[in-house]
């Protein structure tokens, strides 16, 4: 019990990190919009009223997470620069222009909340006006989450270099391959002989086994060891 107090009390605490905030918010946007179009489209063709108006309220929730996802990347900004403008300055040029490119997005998010909101009033199956605004949710739902995903590589390829991006130079690079040496060519001008080949050593003498009577025998003498004449003086 304690540790999960602790741990409830560090989150609550991150939560005023404009750093951690950005991040815990950024993957509900093109998570919810997603999910909320999906649902949306199912319904329609389910003909199921509820279900597509608390699809309409998901995709409105997740395209307004978009206002303080902006705030809080803006307010870290400064300090992510700080961090990385000496060990990684291509990072800090790579994060700014990934936040140009969310505020310069501002415009669907906006646009889609707009339409969720008077799909939402109308209603998708009233009329034929709301029918339209529920196919342009549905259109602009999937527009705002590829710009969502899409931005989010971007900020994945910074942080994260080890990312396939591209075909990598240790894919392209070829093994080599060692040439192996050319073979000699030995002529041997007519008339000449060649030398025999070296005879082989005789094989080292061993003690015999003989079955028939059970024994080993002994090893062969080696030549100047046998028993030698003794020279005897006459009386």
């Amino acid at each position: 019990m304690s540790e999960f107090i602790i741990q409830t009390e560090q989150l609550l605490s991150a939560f005023g990190d404009a750093e951690y905030r950005y991040l815990l918010i950024e993957p509900l946007i093109f998570y919810g919009i997603l999910i909320g179009v999906v649902m949306l489209i199912v319904a329609h063709f389910m003909k199921k009223p509820k279900i597509q108006m608390a699809a309409l309220i998901v995709v409105g929730i997740s395209a307004l997470a978009h206002v303080p996802y902006k705030e809080a990347r803006l307010a870290a900004q400064p300090r992510i620069e700080q961090v990385y403008k000496i060990s990684s300055p291509a990072r800090v040029k790579g994060f700014k222009e990934n936040t140009q490119a969310w505020v310069a997005a501002s415009w669907k998010f906006r646009l889609l909340i707009l339409t969720t909101a008077l799909a939402v009033m109308v209603g998708v199956n009233t009329n034929r006006v709301g029918f339209a605004l529920g196919i342009l949710t549905a259109f602009l739902g999937l527009l705002s989450t590829k710009t969502a995903v899409w931005l989010h590589y971007q900020d994945a390829i910074a942080y994260h270099p080890n990312l396939k991006q591209h075909v990598a130079p240790i894919d392209q690079r070829e093994k080599s391959v060692q040439p192996s040496p050319p073979k000699t060519r030995v002529t041997v001008p007519a008339g000449s002989v060649s030398p025999p080949p070296p005879s082989s050593p005789p094989p080292a003498a061993y003690p015999q086994y003989t079955p028939s009577t059970g024994r080993i025998s002994p090893p062969p003498p080696a030549p100047g060891s046998g028993p030698r004449p003794r020279s005897v003086k006459p009386l």
